[in-house]
């Protein structure tokens, strides 16, 4: 089943949907093996993780999609990712949610 799907069953089901978040590959599939539903990457871990400084605005765009997508190829479980402001303007936005979109593997922003 797609994690898309996942995704909406999971939204459909009553109560709070519980996804830790993960800022690179190895804590992703910790918290899959944990048996939780699904990941939330954070822009703080992952500004921190992949360039060792605090979540100022300093990831772009591309880094984050890159971690998103690496994050999302090994996971059987949704992957809701930080998108923070969407990197600028609305063009940006729009570009955000397009990168994402055309993963494989669409993590949700």
């Amino acid at each position: 089943m797609r994690t898309t799907t996942k995704f909406r069953q999971l939204l459909n089901d009553p109560g709070i949907i519980q996804a830790p978040g993960a800022y690179d590959c190895l804590t992703a599939k910790l918290i899959e093996n944990a048996g939780f539903p699904a990941v939330y990457m954070t822009g703080a871990g992952t500004s921190v993780a992949q360039l060792g400084r605090p979540d100022l605005g300093l990831a772009s765009m591309t880094e984050m999609v890159a971690n998103a997508a690496s994050m999302a190829d090994i996971l059987d479980v949704p992957l809701i990712a930080d998108a923070d402001t969407g990197y600028g303007g609305i063009l940006n936005v729009r570009r955000t949610v397009r990168s994402t979109n055309a993963l494989a593997s669409p993590p949700f922003i």
